[in-house]
């Protein structure tokens, strides 16, 4: 739809939301109030189509408002439709039908031990944290589980239970799956450590990925008539005379195109795990490679900060490792390096030291790499070696990012003793030296290898790990099965010891490695937002028109993964936040 012309503010010019100009090109200044055209108008304008945007687009339709989805690519999904498509959700309806409580105060204790251990306080009436921090992971729990049944009674989301025995293929190991515990299980105030993940059900029953998610999310829009402009990126937003956001100006093939948003802007777009110059400003340390959506370019980054949003926790991502020698090529990754397969497999830095748990959970795990030593004014952790012998190949090949048996990978680095594959290791970081910050193994590399080898060895016939208590938790035995399915399961179960993610490594090789670093499924900092969902400015106060949900923003639960689904349940939550909420706001003519 075609409005007519309306005037914008000064402000609103100067900040770089005008709509007039050349080949696209929006115009940062201009010396007083233009008229608008409009070329498309709703009550509520979502920009994004993953999760966080279609969940408040499916909303807002539902309280009765007009909606426009606005995304900058063809297609839809952004990184939810690469993931798999899990969302966490306290207190669902899986969890009331089976009578399983989930009280509140304990499940606060947990999110807030979790998003901010060095602030939590369980007897602090805001469990230590911040008045604004406890609002956002409290109107977490008030509304996931509501906003997913809002999701079901419309019909847009056909959400199931979510396990991991669900995703397995092989039955006989399907029965060894008890739970599918929380990322931090063994955390004493985590009452229900299993049960708070769903999935999107399938039209034959089973639990989908992310393209099932979002395909049901798109299906209920379009079978609604609701616009969604591809391949539109928005560049600005528009205010009035008051600062108040009242649309968007994108450009399409060229052109300018104004949309009016009668009601409020909501964003749901990604992070800027693939804008290269944020990583240098932002991130402790580089993030090498990300399974984000190309479009994960920090844009709200850029918008909110035109219109004077405050921006906050610009350092966060949800992590995971990734193939450094992958990560190399540039391009957005497939898949990352999640719950690491096999049981004999070790994980050593450059001293030949082990350094972490192995089977933790991606986003924890990938956090050691960041560990700093001030004596040697370095990283030690920068890069991470898995080292795994010829029986973790045979039995778990195919396993990302093990190769499937009998295919060659050029990022495993081979070697026929521990020695030759130190060496290997050393010409393999030659290599690539230029791309990777000269890193070098310690000169004793070698013989530190070949202790920690002999010492994980004795550890795992024992089946107890004391410097990192890998398999001790439900989390590490649970998940291994999931990324860990051997192609012989009845000889690995005859064979394997009593703590099933570890076995000695073989006494005569070959032995094989490949190089980890630092990655991302995509970062999670952006504009602040409140407990309803509005982006605030730098006095604390709500934006006028503006609301935000997703990766683009400051992340209300932090760097806390919580369970399978920690980013998907926050972001579909914080978008039915947002629109229930942007419902309430006065029209604008």
């Amino acid at each position: 739809m075609t409005e007519k012309s309306t005037q914008v503010s000064r402000r609103a010019v100067i900040a770089g939301v005008g709509t007039a100009g050349v080949a696209g090109m929006l115009p940062i200044a201009a010396p007083a109030a233009e008229a608008v055209t409009w070329t498309h108008s709703a009550d509520i304008v979502c920009v994004g189509s993953g999760a966080a945007a279609l969940s408040a687009a499916i909303t807002a339709l539902g309280n009765g408002d007009s909606v426009i989805v606005v995304e900058k690519m063809p297609i839809l999904g952004g990184t939810t439709t690469k993931s798999g498509g899990v969302a966490w959700i306290p207190n669902n309806f899986l969890l009331r039908e089976k009578g399983i409580a989930d009280p509140k105060a304990e499940c606060m204790r947990y999110m807030a031990r979790f998003s901010d251990p060095e602030r939590y306080q369980p007897n602090s009436p805001t469990l230590g944290l911040g008045a604004d921090s406890y609002a956002l992971i409290e109107a977490f729990y008030d509304n996931a589980a509501p906003a997913v049944d809002r999701l079901r009674a419309l019909g847009a989301y056909r959400a199931c239970a979510f396990t991991v025995a669900s995703w397995l293929a092989n039955p006989e190991v399907a029965q060894l799956v008890q739970s599918s515990p929380d990322y931090f299980d063994h955390d004493p105030d985590n009452k229900v450590s299993s049960g708070r993940m769903l999935g999107a059900q399938r039209e034959d029953g089973g639990a989908g990925t992310g393209s099932e998610l979002i395909a049901q999310f798109e299906d209920f829009l379009t079978g609604k008539n609701v616009p969604i402009l591809r391949s539109h990126k928005v560049e600005r937003l528009i205010l009035d005379k008051g600062g108040r956001v009242i649309g968007v100006a994108a450009t399409h093939e060229g052109k300018t195109v104004t949309v009016k948003a009668k009601k409020a802007v909501i964003f749901g777009t990604g992070g800027y795990a693939h804008n290269p110059e944020f990583v240098r400003l932002y991130q402790q340390c580089n993030i090498y490679g990300s399974c984000a959506s190309s479009a994960s370019q920090g844009d709200f980054i850029r918008i909110g900060g035109q219109v004077g949003a405050k921006l906050g926790h610009l350092g966060g991502a949800w992590r995971t490792q990734v193939v450094v020698e992958e990560a190399l090529l540039g391009k957005p990754l497939a898949v990352c390096a999640f719950v690491l397969p096999g049981d004999s497999k070790l994980l050593v830095n450059k001293y030949g030291r082990r350094v972490v748990n192995e089977a933790r959970d991606y986003n924890d795990r990938t956090r050691v790499h960041f560990t700093y030593n001030p004596t040697q004014e370095e990283f030690p952790n920068h890069f991470l070696f898995m080292v795994f012998d010829q029986r973790t190949l045979d039995l778990f090949g195919g396993d990302y990012p093990l190769p499937a048996k009998g295919t060659p990978s050029p990022y495993v680095i081979s070697g026929d003793t521990l020695a030759a594959l130190s060496a290997n290791i050393g010409a393999r970081l030659t290599q690539i030296a230029a791309k990777s910050g000269n890193l070098a193994l310690a000169p004793d590399f070698s013989d530190a290898l070949a202790k920690t080898v002999d010492q994980f060895n004795l550890i795992a016939k024992s089946g107890k790990d004391p410097d990192f208590h890998r398999g001790d938790q439900a989390y590490d035995r649970e998940w291994f099965y999931l990324f860990s399915t051997p192609t012989d399961f009845a000889n690995w179960q005859k064979d394997h010891l009593p703590n099933h993610t570890m076995y000695p490594l073989s006494a005569n090789g070959p032995y094989h490695a490949i190089i980890l670093a630092a990655g991302a499924l995509d970062t999670n900092g952006g504009p602040v937002i409140n407990a309803k969902g509005q982006v605030v400015g730098y006095d604390g106060r709500p934006i006028a028109g503006l609301y935000g949900a997703g990766n683009c923003i400051a992340s209300p639960t932090r760097d806390g993964y919580y369970g399978g689904g920690g980013t998907i349940g926050p972001a579909l939550t914080f978008g039915y936040i947002a629109a229930t909420n942007a419902h309430n706001e006065t029209v604008h003519a």
